[in-house]
């Protein structure tokens, strides 16, 4: 039996009679190819073998499949999904599993690690409809069903960005608008087992990167031989995921809700994989940290995850969101630097918005990449121009009152140790002392205080003084710390301590460890080395951003080892001290702890005390109000969300209830 070379699906389908894909509810079964010369398995004396006839095609075609056995047949417990996995089935030379979801059916391909465990990879699933054409600068829309067999084997498109410098001469997948799909790496599937789950947003403030560089073959080695299901996803970046005009012309968020959208896909569909839907981690990186965080309390996502992890940022540092004023003028001054031309009068502001968006509607995409690097606004002013704003939507209320309505859950966070090490390195900053001038006079003209008492302020916090600078390590130190703690750990503290008032399980880290060999190039033009920004993902994943050529050291394997083990047993257990762990205890950030304990993660890990509460204090008694969330009006208020205050709690929290 032949198949046309057009079709996309294996022989089997074509066989005549009870099929796979065919009106026959008989099981589907496992099949194998069988050589003409082969006589048919007694079994089945009813099927013949047909003789190959001669062709002139170079490639060789399967005669006939003949099922030997019964397959393992898995259905989802949600009815609304009827998902099913087929394990064990032959595709070409690799065995694969079949899947189906609520679209149709998914073809994965296998990955062993070096201990000899089996995952399946499925790469490239779409979890709505491609954003193009009219679907531009909208809302994502559920993926239409398919027919046959849709294979996962390669890479999906990425969202429209620029690369980073060094990413440039290394094959990538294709960049482009039709960017929303996600990938899952699942472990072999038990019919006596649900795995728990790590859904996982990456970074690159709103702007660029993608999850291609998080690799299936590191995935499956470090997390999914633990026994997890990791779903890594692409949204809309740049100017196609938060373009704003402010209003309701465009409300902006596109990107935030196409993470939403994965959200509800993978809670959908993940048991289909042996996934456990009720035990799902929400979890990302820098802004993908802070857009995790925004998601966990917008009450369009409740109920799709029960634990959450944020790396290096969260929805507390005050770059996660933007307001409608900020957002509205940085796309008019790109809209002009891309050649739009305003009229010199509008008869109203909206009128103004429906030219900025029409202009931007038929720019090509060529037009709308964007990156982070040498950016003045992102490294120098510690601030993310295209973010999350208040929609009255998927953040229908200002954030301090969101964060009173949502069902809080046990959280890991943390950061590096010195988180802005990175950005010295890509903003080509050296802690030089016309930079912390420079950075002085940033906090100065955003908090609307005098020079004199952002002087005095970092002379208390962090030992300022004319003999420090000249004193060029304690000077790289001491402006790093300034940066790090702007961008990461103010709004790391406000997290814990927001945890520790409310009594809710939270475990912080700073990660101590980033050996130079992890830096690269990059350790020649940063101040020093040390634990940053992304250093997590350097040993959770084996995801280098400095593109190191030459790899892990012995050391960092160790370490890698370990904190694959400690963010595991949180994704599984809801702590990362799994049941007999070997591993130094973890302790969760208690309700007197005043010093604000973390757990330092390097060769020897351990519980460090240290001065970051009381640093952050006397940070937030001099600059706290760069940081306040002003109850701003959302864009579009929803009329199905009506919080009413109805006291005040002991520590100045507000009582709310929601209708």
């Amino acid at each position: 039996m032949y198949f046309s070379s057009s079709s996309n699906l294996p022989a089997w389908y074509y066989l005549k009679g009870p099929r796979f894909g065919g009106e026959s509810p008989v099981p589907f079964c496992h099949f194998n190819s069988v050589r003409a010369s082969e006589k048919p398995i007694s079994k089945f004396p009813k099927l013949k073998v047909k003789q190959r006839k001669k062709s002139h095609c170079k490639f060789k075609m399967p005669q006939l499949l003949f099922p030997t056995r019964k397959a393992r047949v898995r259905t989802s417990s949600n009815q609304d999904n009827m998902g099913t996995c087929f394990s064990n089935l032959k595709s070409g030379k690799d065995e694969s599993s079949i899947v189906r979801v609520q679209q149709g059916l998914l073809e994965s391909f296998r990955v062993k690690t070096p201990k000899g465990e089996v995952c399946d990879v499925f790469h490239g699933i779409p979890y709505a409809e491609p954003p193009v054409g009219n679907l531009r600068f909208k809302k994502p829309q559920p993926p239409k069903p398919w027919d046959g067999i849709k294979k996962c084997s390669k890479y999906p498109n990425r969202s429209i960005h620029k690369e980073m410098p060094w990413d440039k001469a290394l094959p990538r997948a294709n960049q482009s608008e039709d960017c929303l799909y996600l990938n899952v790496f699942a472990p072999k599937i038990r019919d006596d087992k649900k795995y728990p789950v790590l859904f996982y947003i990456h970074g690159g403030g709103y702007v660029m990167d993608s999850a291609e560089r998080y690799t299936a073959k590191n995935i499956c080695r470090l997390l999914v031989s633990r026994e997890i299901i990791v779903v890594t996803c692409h949204y809309r970046l740049g100017f196609l995921g938060f373009l704003s005009t402010g209003d309701d012309v465009c409300p902006g968020n596109f990107g935030l809700f196409d993470m939403l959208e994965a959200m509800r896909w993978v809670h959908s569909n993940i048991a289909s994989f042996g996934g456990d839907p009720d035990n799902i981690t929400l979890s990302g990186q820098s802004a993908g940290a802070a857009a995790a965080d925004l998601l966990s309390f917008s009450p369009l996502a409740k109920g799709l995850f029960n634990k959450k992890i944020v790396m290096g940022g969260n929805s507390y540092c005050h770059w996660a969101t933007t307001s409608k004023q900020e957002i509205r003028e940085y796309c008019k001054k790109w809209a002009k630097r891309l050649g739009w031309k305003p009229q010199l009068n509008y008869a109203s502001k909206r009128e103004e918005s429906l030219d900025i968006f029409k202009f931007f509607n038929e720019l090509p995409t060529s037009k709308l990449g964007m990156t982070m690097f040498f950016s003045n606004t992102i490294f120098k002013e510690c601030q993310l121009p295209l973010a999350p704003v208040v929609d009255g939507d998927i953040l229908p209320h200002n954030l301090k009152i969101l964060r009173e309505t949502q069902e809080h859950v046990p959280s890991l966070i943390g950061g590096g140790e010195y988180e802005a090490l990175l950005f010295c390195a890509i903003g080509l900053l050296r802690g030089t002392e016309k930079e912390i001038n420079s950075a002085i006079d940033v906090l100065s003209k955003k908090s609307g205080l005098p020079r004199s008492k952002i002087e005095a302020m970092t002379e208390k916090v962090y030992g300022d003084s004319p003999a420090l600078r000249a004193d060029s390590k304690a000077r790289k130190l001491f402006y790093v710390n300034l940066i790090s703690d702007i961008f990461a750990n103010y709004g790391n503290y406000r997290f814990m301590r927001d945890c520790q008032r409310r009594g809710i399980e939270c475990y912080g880290y700073s990660f101590d460890h980033q050996s130079k060999q992890m830096w690269g190039w990059l350790q020649h033009v940063v101040p020093f080395t040390g634990g940053t920004h992304t250093s997590e993902l350097s040993y959770l994943f084996d995801c280098n951003y400095m593109s190191a050529p030459l790899g892990m050291n012995k050391t960092d394997k160790v370490v890698s080892e370990m904190t694959a083990d400690y963010f595991t047993n949180f994704v599984k257990f809801g702590t990362p001290n799994g049941p007999n762990s070997q591993l130094p205890v973890w302790e969760r950030i208690s309700s007197d702890d005043d010093q604000m304990k973390l757990f330092s993660i390097k060769p020897e890990p351990m519980m460090k005390s240290t001065l970051y509460g009381d640093r952050m204090e006397l940070f937030e008694d001099h600059i706290g109000m760069l940081y306040e969330e002003k109850a701003t009006a959302p864009i579009t208020p929803r009329g199905d969300f009506v919080p009413s205050i109805v006291s005040s709690g002991s520590d100045n929290s507000l009582h709310i209830l929601v209708s």
